[in-house]
């Protein structure tokens, strides 16, 4: 039987399983190669140590030109451990609301941009027995600020999404074209 070029239904859908496969080895990788979890300490009564070196940090002000004021704000944890303070006393942004966008969550290590306030007036956060406090000596941003959002895994999720919906759609309209050899 001579070959027309053409991919069978058969090689279409062995293609498919094979890139589905490799995307999923993929996305494994990354959960096999991670190193173990540190301990999550729920700092809301704040018994433990590490809760008490948690800072806030007002990172910079951006002036929106309306009256309003963007301010990029991060955090330092300098434990091994992932901190859990609710909102509320000891996780709050002030005035207005506890909750304005800020985590219950805090990993360790230093953490820039985690999130943004848009404000009339100076903010305050404390978390923990810490506060950062927006002001005249907040420095400017050098852009607006905006919150980093998602990570490495999320765009993996989303590569193995389009892989997903995309091989299909490549792989009818690669078997309904002639191919010359």
């Amino acid at each position: 039987m001579r070959s027309t070029g053409r991919p069978t239904r058969r090689g279409a859908r062995l293609l498919l399983r094979a890139a589905l496969v490799g995307v999923l080895l993929t996305m494994s990788v990354g959960v096999m190669a991670a190193p173990a979890q540190a301990a999550t300490i729920n700092c809301t009564p704040m018994a433990d140590i590490a809760c008490k070196d948690l800072m806030p940090i007002v990172e910079c002000i951006w002036n929106n030109g309306d009256g309003t004021y963007s301010i990029a704000w991060g955090y330092d944890n300098p434990s091994t451990d992932t901190l859990y303070i609710d909102f509320g006393g000891k996780n709050k942004m002030s005035p207005g609301a506890d909750d304005q966008g800020q985590g219950t969550l805090f990993t360790p290590g230093i953490h820039h941009n985690t999130f943004v306030t848009t404000v009339t007036g100076n903010r305050t956060w404390t978390l923990g027995n810490n506060e950062a406090v927006s002001g005249p000596s907040t420095p400017a941003c050098p852009t607006k600020p905006v919150s980093v959002i998602g990570s490495g895994r999320a765009l993996l999720l989303g590569l193995a999404l389009m892989a997903v919906v995309g091989l299909p759609v490549l792989a009818s309209r690669r078997t309904g074209r002639e191919v010359s050899a």
